[in-house]
């Protein structure tokens, strides 16, 4: 009877956010100059709700001994006991679960041929040397080993950059389009049968990322329709053949501002203090 009842509120929720008059009224509140709620976290953002399902689809790939970005949250959440060992790699050593300490657009010092599957999420549009970064993420795989990563199209901007107490503050270098990164991923000697490419999102997603709404307020037409033109978040999975080889990049260094940074706030979100 409780799952009945779920169910139902569910099914009420979704057919009335499509009813006519909402659907304008919903739309009247994007006619402002900041995001809702000042930018303050609220629901599950877009972008992870696309990732969250294209990582349910590729569970699998996330098994053995996986890597993770900052923490091993994600893995363990999909991998469950197909995960052996869950390992993180960041800047510095802020929580017991980095075991790989370095930047990972310099991560040299990272073992080659050793993770069945790494996560990397939510990071290369903050990586000055994507290149370089993308290079690591495939090296220290394993043959047949797994890369789950995703681009971001269109995100915040970080002014003074954001300092999360993981090593030295962020800065947004990019945003990418679908054809840029293919054009990373061949120049690495990765072809068409090493890797897949899925984008997600359209003008509405993209509009409603930006103005702070959360998944839950859109309906699942909304946030299932696809728009080539209009692209939110490109997600990729590469498997790392045994006679995979490439140069590795020359490195380049950012030239950053002499600012202080603004410091991470889990209600403020993106927009931190």
């Amino acid at each position: 009877m409780p799952g009945k009842i779920w169910r139902s509120a569910l099914a009420f929720k979704s057919n009335w956010l499509t009813l006519p008059l909402i659907r304008h009224l919903r739309c009247v509140q994007f006619r402002r100059l900041q995001p809702i709620g000042n930018g303050r976290q609220r629901g599950t953002p877009i972008v992870r709700y696309y990732w969250d399902r294209y990582l349910e689809a590729h569970k699998a790939d996330i098994r053995g001994t996986a890597l993770e970005i900052g923490t091993t949250e994600t893995i363990r959440r999909f991998g469950g006991i197909a995960v052996t060992r869950a390992e993180a790699i960041d800047l510095s050593l802020h929580s017991p679960e980095v075991t790989v300490v370095a930047d990972l657009s310099r991560a040299d010092n990272a073992p080659s041929d050793h993770y069945d599957c790494f996560v990397n999420q939510f990071t290369m549009h903050l990586m000055y040397d994507a290149q370089a970064a993308l290079y690591h993420s495939v090296r220290i795989l394993k043959p047949g080993g797994v890369l789950l990563i995703n681009f971001s199209c269109v995100d915040y901007y970080f002014p003074r950059g954001l300092d999360m107490g993981t090593g030295e503050p962020m800065f947004v270098y990019r945003w990418f389009t679908p054809i840029q990164v293919e054009n990373m991923l061949r120049s690495l000697n990765l072809g068409p049968e090493d890797y897949t490419l899925d984008i997600y999102g359209n003008v509405f997603t993209r509009i409603a990322y930006q103005m702070n709404m959360p998944a839950e307020e859109l309906t699942e037409r909304e946030l299932g329709f696809i728009d080539p033109g209009h692209p939110l978040l490109i997600c990729v999975r590469v498997v790392k053949s045994a006679d995979w080889r490439a140069d590795k990049p020359d490195y380049r260094t950012p030239w950053k501002p002499g600012v202080t940074p603004a410091q991470w706030n889990r209600v403020r979100g993106h927009y931190a203090t």
